[in-house]
């Protein structure tokens, strides 16, 4: 076998987007490139020298809820370098007054963190203090994802709801318009609920401020470039991109020096520098992308003061078009007792054009006002700093024209806080772009059974394990030992056979680590196309339905997936395996079972009212139950469109296949629903409702890949065979888990199957014991606190109900793992899927 070269990644851009994607992939293992055309990496975070002193181009603040941002200071190794509030609090000023006030946050859960501090915001008259709750409350209904709020005004709705002018000026934009580099009357909703969601009424400590105690400079761009050659990585500063081509073996990027092909790009750039290197059609995009987007500009006014005037770290204005003004006095190096006070000017449309003289005759008095310390001391120095295109224009309707990081070309991805990160351009947009950015390269999207993107060093037909290593994340492509065996090639020899207990069932040991590489393989080789399938969705159902999947959270902003153990799709992927096709021709049909997996969980979260899944909220709970109805309702059909565009002439066999099992998993449904509601159960009922509800959808997860690829009818009938065996199985360690497993653990409610008195297996095979009396009048009449759950789960346990459960599951096992053999199957997939069995007997029992 040949050995694979590692892919090489070239990212454009090297501001904290690209510093982002860049350190991601290469700690992913990717070669890559850095290309930079300015003297320093930072991007608009930079600093530059005046002298003895350092100035920041720009003030950049962050909040604790900026997890995303704070983690790359960490991934830098600079987090000490900058400084987070315990509690938030806001000293602010007036050029009307010469009282001071504080936006300080309490202890209380959000929204009341802030009560006593909004109804002492003495800036607005009372009865305007008394609609805020009101007002946030409202704000933290609306839907950030709905086409119809991103359309919206931010400064429109408030009035709407009661706001006065005065409260939107002295409150809502003291606090969003630094955010949004809008005014309320040109912002977008939908951006303003997101701020202020995520920002205010989420956590209590979410909007607590942090900022650089150092330039940043030293804080991000020189950090990065350490950082990124510790990595690996090389770092081209002055390196101006002219032309980014597509190329039949790669990407081809020319600079003023050089040109080089590369296996893939990222394009952390501005809109209208993206316009200038490609064009964006060829990527998917408006080629008027970045005139529709527009810009907003940002001015800085820098004051050097002879002494100090301010005693504080920072001030917000009100009764001021000054906004934000911070002491950097002690970050530039300017020695005391002199005073450096920086001024952040947002949405700065009418003074960018000024001339430094203008901007001084207009600054000076309103500072002077301000801060009235200020009327006697000099002023040492005065300049200006400009970000004419700080930040996209954040007016309504700008979300449908923010585009994903997955563009039109497989191996080219955006990366900028101008893209659809669901934030505004923030320095945690920004972040988080740059992982989007890095995901799509390392699940880049397939042709076929080959990435676009893979070089190998050899002109021959691939092997099947060789395919599957194109689809592998990069830690498992640079040593193919390291794969799963029971994925390898079926003449490649096994490096590790299990060992078998003297039953003959199951394995001494089954490693860990071997699985937790299976599911990673299968999450690489399905991950990418179930993320497609569901970009199908718009609007509301997409954000639901990314959210169910672990992809997002509740706002629409990625998310490290946790999207559940992929068993079904690894079970597809190994049956096609198993009748001797490339697993790879098996994905659309993995992508259909978990989708309609996911949408009977969808389903059944509602009619149990479990409140958490996978260790989030449900999507009920999050958002209603017809939304979550409906959310299901598109994972359904989609699941049914995935399989019936699959290029095998046997697709219309396989969608029949769905659509039956899809039937038997409702009809199981249904009878567990139905148990509920009678006072006897018989085990025999039980297991027949255990067959179709979970058995069904395990046994299709088996069988589609056969009748998708072709496969003979013994080889169907025996993985289907296994199928039930381990759908049997699954259900009967998830009832076990459902009474005794550890929340912690399975991310599922404890204790949900007894609240709900549920006739599940063990309780079914319990209350048919002798000596069960007292468990069944409980059933009958008992209570379901916390304290009688507690002794009812211990009750059972003496019964002997786990231990029947255990030595069934093993027994379901041995049953699907026998049917097997004698079928003809690939030895190594054979080796796999017993290996998967006992995986799922023995998961966290």
């Amino acid at each position: 076998m040949t050995q694979p070269q590692r892919a090489s990644v070239c990212v454009v851009g090297g501001g904290l987007a690209g510093i982002t994607a860049a350190l991601e992939l290469a700690d992913a293992g990717l070669e890559v490139t850095l290309l930079e055309s300015r003297a320093r990496l930072g991007g608009l975070t930079h600093s530059f020298r005046r002298g003895e002193m350092w100035v920041d181009g720009g003030q950049h603040a962050f909040l604790r809820c900026c997890t995303s941002y704070i983690g790359l200071l960490d991934r830098l190794g600079v987090r000490h370098l900058t400084y987070l509030q315990d509690r938030l609090e806001v000293p602010i000023a007036s050029e009307a007054s010469d009282r001071r006030t504080v936006l300080r946050r309490n202890n209380l859960p959000a929204p009341l963190h802030l009560s006593g501090s909004l109804l002492r915001h003495s800036w607005m008259p009372l009865q305007q203090r008394l609609r805020v709750g009101p007002i946030a409350l409202a704000l933290g209904r609306v839907d950030p994802a709905d086409p119809a709020v991103d359309a919206q005004t931010f400064g429109g709705w408030l009035r709407s709801k009661g706001a006065s002018d005065r409260s939107i000026e002295v409150l809502w934009e003291l606090i969003g318009k630094a955010t949004l580099n809008a005014d309320a009357d040109h912002c977008s909703l939908a951006l303003a609920a997101t701020v202020f969601q995520l920002g205010m009424l989420a956590d209590k400590g979410a909007s607590d401020l942090g900022w650089a105690r150092v330039p940043l400079q030293q804080l991000h761009g020189d950090a990065a470039e350490r950082a990124l050659a510790a990595a690996g990585s090389a770092v081209r500063l002055r390196s101006k991109v002219s032309a980014v081509l597509r190329e039949r073996t790669g990407v081809r990027v020319v600079t003023d020096l050089d040109e080089q092909v590369y296996d893939a790009a990222v394009l952390a750039v501005p809109p209208a520098a993206l316009s200038r290197v490609i064009d964006p059609a060829s990527l998917g995009l408006p080629t008027d992308l970045a005139e529709r987007l527009g810009v907003s500009p940002i001015i800085n006014v820098h004051v050097v003061l002879d002494r100090p005037v301010v005693d504080t770290e920072f001030v917000a204005a009100v009764d001021s078009p000054l906004q934000w003004v911070f002491d950097r006095t002690a970050a530039a190096g300017v020695p005391g007792p002199q005073q450096y006070l920086a001024v952040s000017v947002s949405a700065a449309d009418d003074l960018i054009g000024l001339t430094n003289a203008q901007l001084r005759e207009w600054a000076l008095p309103h500072l002077r006002a301000l801060l009235p310390r200020m009327a006697d001391a000099e002023v040492l120095d005065f300049f200006v700093t400009r970000e004419p295109e700080a930040t996209f224009r954040a007016a309504p309707g700008s979300a449908r024209l923010r585009p994903p990081a997955r563009t039109a070309v497989p191996n080219i991805a955006l990366a900028g806080a101008w893209t659809a990160t669901g934030w505004p351009a923030t320095m945690e947009g920004a972040v988080l772009s740059g992982h989007s950015a890095a995901e799509v390269v390392l699940a880049l999207e397939s042709t076929g059974s080959r990435y676009t993107w893979s070089r190998y060093e050899t002109s021959s037909a691939p092997a099947p394990h060789e395919v599957l290593l194109r689809f592998a994340p990069p830690i498992l492509r640079g040593d193919p030992a390291a794969l799963p065996q029971s994925l390898l090639d079926p003449h490649t020899a096994l490096a590790r056979r299990s060992t078998r207990s003297p039953s003959g069932t199951r394995p001494a040991y089954v490693s860990p680590d071997q699985l937790g590489r299976a599911q990673d393989l299968t999450r690489a080789l399905v991950t990418p196309a179930l993320r497609k399938a569901v970009d199908t969705l718009a609007g509301l159902e997409h954000l639901v339905v990314a959210y169910h999947l672990g992809f997002v959270d509740t706002q629409g902003n990625p998310v490290r997936e946790d999207g559940g153990k992929k068993l079904r799709p690894m079970l597809a992927l190994l049956g096609a395996q198993a009748v001797g096709a490339d697993p790879a021709h098996a994905v659309s049909g993995a992508v259909a079972v978990e989708l309609v997996h996911n949408f009977s969980l969808v389903h059944d979260d509602i009619m149990d009212r479990d409140r958490t899944r996978r260790h989030r909220e449900t999507v009920w709970s999050v958002w209603d139950d017809a939304t979550a109805i409906l959310a299901g309702d598109a994972m359904h059909a989609l699941a049914v469109e995935t399989v019936l565009a699959d290029p095998s002439a046997h697709a219309a066999e396989a969608g029949h296949l769905l659509a039956a099992t899809t039937r038997e998993l409702i009809r199981g449904q249904v009878l567990d629903m139905d148990f509920e509601q009678r006072e006897q159960v018989s085990l025999t009922e039980c297991h027949a409702m255990a067959a179709a509800k979970t058995g069904a959808l395990i046994t299709c997860s088996t069988e589609l890949p056969a009748v998708l690829t072709g496969a003979r009818r013994e080889q169907r009938s025996a993985l289907a065979t296994y199928g039930r065996g381990i759908g049997l199985a699954f259900q009967v360690v998830d009832d076990l888990l459902g009474i005794w497993g550890d929340p912690d653990v399975t991310g599922k409610s404890n204790h949900s199957d007894l609240r709900a008195k549920k006739r599940s297996l063990p309780i079914c095979w319990a209350l048919e014991q002798p000596g069960a009396a007292e468990l069944r009048q409980w059933f009958a009449t008992g209570e379901t606190t916390d304290a009688e759950l507690v002794r009812i789960a211990t009750e059972l346990d003496r019964l002997g109900a786990k231990d029947w459960c255990r030595s069934s599951a093993d027994a379901a096992i041995g049953r699907a793992v026998s049917a097997l053999h004698g079928a003809d199957l690939d030895e190594a997939a054979v080796t796999g899927l017993t290996e998967v069995a006992h995986f799922v007997a023995g998961r966290n029992t």
